[in-house]
């Protein structure tokens, strides 16, 4: 019977240690988010900088010109999304997420014209 009620504890004392070890708080939550961001927007830059390399003079100005308007949408996009937390402790985390969400597609867009095939005729020289 003791056997039984040590074996009860021991088990009690390790899901509870699970359980507090995943359990993460909104802060933490928010901070992880803030570095998915951060590591999404550094991977952008990159990016940018080598799509630019690529490009004439004509089509660096208008790849600028558009990436400050997607700058723009990104931003109030992820304002919007984020407006039904507006103002709760979440609101960092759904922001930052949307962002690094956004972020990461543009950089497949930026890329995936960085790679363009000779010849193709959709892709800005």
């Amino acid at each position: 019977m003791k056997t039984m009620i040590t074996l009860s504890v021991a088990f009690g004392l390790a899901l509870a240690g699970a359980s507090s070890a995943s359990a993460q708080s909104q802060a933490t939550m928010n901070a992880n988010a803030a570095q998915d961001m951060q590591r999404a927007d550094r991977a952008l830059n990159a990016q940018y900088t080598a799509t630019m390399a690529r490009l004439s003079t004509p089509s660096r100005t208008l790849l600028r010109t558009a990436q400050r308007t997607w700058i723009s949408f990104r931003d109030q996009e992820c304002r919007f999304e984020a407006s039904g937390v507006q103002g709760g402790s979440a609101y960092p985390m759904v922001h930052s997420a949307c962002v690094a969400r956004l972020t990461t597609e543009r950089t497949r867009q930026l890329r995936t014209l960085s790679q363009c095939q000779e010849g193709d005729l959709s892709c800005p020289r």
